[in-house]
């Protein structure tokens, strides 16, 4: 697995501001706002974790999900505001870090969308072979203009010993190339007056 980016810490440090400064905010609500509140914040943790676990592990849609909870939560700031008609510092973090990581995130998608361009492109050229391309295929040659390739035996014995062997033998493999002899048959080794090896 590759190292998280650096984009990744720096929105964790985003993350922090947001949802701290979002807490603040939610417990200085009353009654029916700080129930509604209440579960937008847990709502807008679990997005975030769900976001931070993908982008730690390089997936790209992590960035969108965290651009959109904090596009939410900027949201959300906004209609905190026109309930309780209080605007304090807590507000101002949340609007201003939220935008920070937008930016962010607009940011790496945007970088991962041309680093995925960049490979699709490489994909497409690394296959492409112009030469190959352009080839024809040769006519096949009729079987009879074919080389035949020279066998020499189908026994083989040493100029100084008294057996021949299969070519497949251990034997027959250590016989060196100035000392083989060739035969086509059983009966012309025997002629020679050569006995046959166990391997025969």
């Amino acid at each position: 697995m590759e190292k998280p980016p650096l984009s990744f810490f720096v929105m964790s440090f985003i993350m922090l501001f947001v949802v701290t400064s979002f807490i603040l905010v939610v417990f200085d609500l009353h009654r029916f706002a700080f129930v509604f509140e209440l579960t937008m914040l847990l709502i807008f943790i679990f997005i975030v974790a769900l976001g931070m676990f993908a982008v730690y592990h390089n997936k790209k849609w992590g960035w969108t999900i965290l651009g959109l909870a904090l596009m939410l939560v900027m949201f959300n700031t906004f209609f905190v505001y026109f309930l309780a008609r209080e605007f304090d510092t807590a507000h101002l973090t949340i609007i201003v870090f939220s935008a920070i990581g937008i930016i962010l995130a607009l940011f790496n998608l945007r970088e991962t969308f041309q680093r995925s361009e960049t490979t699709e492109q490489y994909e497409k050229v690394k296959d492409y072979h112009p030469f190959i391309d352009k080839m024809e295929p040769q006519a096949a040659e009729p079987e009879e203009h074919m080389k035949k390739t020279f066998t020499p035996g189908k026994y083989v014995a040493s100029k100084k010993a008294n057996k021949f062997h299969s070519p497949k033998c251990d034997w027959a493999k250590r016989i060196g190339k100035e000392n083989q002899l060739w035969f086509d048959s059983r009966e012309e080794a025997e002629a020679q007056g050569l006995e046959a090896d166990a391997c025969v």
